[in-house]
């Protein structure tokens, strides 16, 4: 129900730029009518799948599962964390996670790094592992696969201290309720006033989260679908891992998208998001990169 919301609002907002087109038509004196015409029967289709989806949720609430609770007695985590060319943060970063008492260990991915991030991230006490497929997906999935190998919870975290290990005892406080917990950086209060967060990046985040939702109809609570920190049980990975196919920015919420469709059970909270150290070789702040990696994730969730 949820695929038949999110088409139907996709119809309406395409038939809404034809109703626009055809109210200048209008206003210079042309005739609009079919233009407007599409805008309505659109928006009538549209309504239909709103009611029909309202109808779904209200009728069989009862498939939905009941709330998760499985703790865990002795909780130990191995911290993934991406890096390219972070060589001026990168041990601060390792540093910090490793200060943490639920840490085991904490392995950093080398993403064809061509400064001394390496070198800095095993003398800060890290495991250095090479990734020779370039992207932020790819680093993301191997470290993933790299962190699976110990302790019985995997974080999932960039090397250029945006993020805290503070943030690692309300996570792990949240997994007994989920299979993956996922960090938001939409919360102002938690945000430092000169993040890459700006408007553009922060509401085109609530945008796709909010169509990620229309997707998997009254089964997920997004607000943010690029925050790269995320703690996940080993089970939950093992069955998400093949899935994994996407190499570019792209690869947070399509993390989300196939943990979804396993029907693994998602949980957001809010997290700190502080001033990145170095450039972004990402997104970042970059409206263009933000509205290429927007288009990347619109097409996924609409054909996924």
């Amino acid at each position: 129900m949820g695929r038949l919301l999110l088409y139907g609002l996709m119809v309406c907002l395409v038939a809404f730029g034809f109703f626009v087109l055809g109210t200048l038509l209008w206003a210079t004196g042309t005739d609009s009518a079919f233009l407007n015409s599409v805008f309505y029967s659109s928006s009538s289709l549209f309504l239909l799948a709103f009611a029909a989806a309202v109808v779904d949720l209200h009728f069989f609430r009862s498939r939905s599962r009941p709330i998760m609770y499985r703790p865990l007695s002795n909780p130990k985590i191995s911290v993934g964390m991406t890096a390219y060319n972070d060589e001026g943060v990168i041990g601060p970063a390792v540093k910090d996670f490793l200060s943490h008492p639920l840490v085991c260990s904490v392995v950093v991915i080398d993403n064809n790094c061509t400064d001394h991030t390496a070198q800095e991230a095993k003398a800060a006490g890290a495991v250095v592992v090479a990734e020779p497929v370039q992207g932020y997906g790819a680093a993301c999935k191997r470290a993933l696969q790299e962190a699976r190998k110990n302790g019985n919870l995997i974080l999932l975290v960039e090397g250029d201290q945006t993020f805290s290990s503070k943030d690692i005892d309300k996570m792990v406080a949240y997994i007994q309720n989920a299979d993956l917990v996922l960090g938001t950086r939409t919360t102002r209060e938690l945000c430092d006033p000169d993040t890459q967060m700006n408007w553009f990046i922060q509401y085109g985040n609530i945008f796709i989260a909010k169509l990620i939702e229309l997707r998997f109809w009254s089964r997920t609570r997004l607000t943010d679908v690029g925050c790269t920190l995320r703690l996940i049980r080993p089970e939950a990975l093992d069955a998400l891992l093949p899935s994994l196919q996407v190499t570019g920015n792209s690869f947070s919420p399509h993390m989300i998208l196939q943990a979804l469709h396993q029907d693994l059970k998602t949980l957001e909270i809010p997290v700190t998001f502080r001033k990145r150290g170095g450039q972004s070789k990402g997104v970042g702040s970059s409206y263009v990169k933000g509205l290429q990696t927007g288009l990347a994730m619109w097409k996924e969730i609409l054909l996924s």
